[in-house]
């Protein structure tokens, strides 16, 4: 999964990855048309080998040759009109190439249009976000009784239910708890780190004056010191009375 995709996303994306393709691993990201795959070597490379511009050409050749009810191409089974929006709406450019990373930041996208903020953000009722999602992947069912897309479909049809092609593949009762699971998810993430505080800086110690060095006599000081006493000799033998 996409670095990218935020954990419930990704969780709500596996979901749908099961009811839609049912394969692991990169299997699910290679897979064309649901479980209908045409047979080894066919296709010039894998799909997720190809640039959007070679898939959709793809695309329009299996509708046509192949008889296919659709192009829907990946582990999120887009079909090539939802494929042109999102290439249109993300401005990616047609050279890129479907790979795994890419078809993940197609399937946040599509989430996104069905209310994932809104949802994430506790403004959009769980049972209303499925009801959207069911209309943007037929295996999803719907949550509630609505007008489908071609009769009235009943809690836990597919909301495509009548055109003799989809179905819901899942109970609605699943879908709830995947989508609650998801919201307990989000409720779990981890709060901002608290940033460390930084000590505050103190004055440094003052560097102690260096002693000055004693100084020595010297030879100088010695010479002085010699001629003084020799001075105050001769002064004392002229001037001391003599004992006689």
């Amino acid at each position: 999964m996409n670095p990218n995709v935020p954990r419930g996303a990704a969780m709500l994306l596996d979901f749908v990855a099961g009811l839609e393709i049912n394969r692991p691993g990169r299997a699910g990201y290679e897979t064309i048309i649901g479980y209908r795959n045409e047979k080894p070597g066919a296709l010039p490379k894998p799909i997720t080998g190809m640039t959007l511009d070679e898939l959709l050409v793809e695309q329009k050749r299996w509708v046509r040759n192949l008889k296919a009810p659709s192009g829907a191409a990946g582990r999120y089974q887009i079909i090539r009109p939802t494929l042109l929006s999102l290439i249109a709406e993300l401005g990616v450019p047609l050279s890129a190439t479907f790979t795994p990373e890419l078809q993940d930041r197609f399937g946040l996208a599509l989430l996104q249009r069905r209310g994932w903020s809104q949802f994430a953000a506790a403004t959009l009722s769980l049972r209303d976000f499925g009801n959207r999602l069911a209309r943007e992947w037929a295996s999803f069912p719907v949550l509630s009784r609505q007008q489908g897309a071609h009769r009235t479909v009943e809690r836990g049809e597919s909301y495509y239910a009548g055109d003799g092609i989809n179905a819901s593949l899942t109970k609605a009762t699943n879908a709830e708890a995947v989508l609650a699971e998801v919201l307990n998810e989000l409720s779990r993430a981890p709060a901002p780190a608290k940033p460390t505080p930084v000590p505050l800086p103190t004055d440094p110690a003052p560097t102690p004056e260096p002693t000055p060095p004693r100084k020595g006599w010297g030879p100088l000081g010695w010479s002085i010191l010699g001629l003084a006493i020799a001075v105050s000799l001769v002064v004392a033998a002229f001037t001391l009375p003599l004992p006689f």
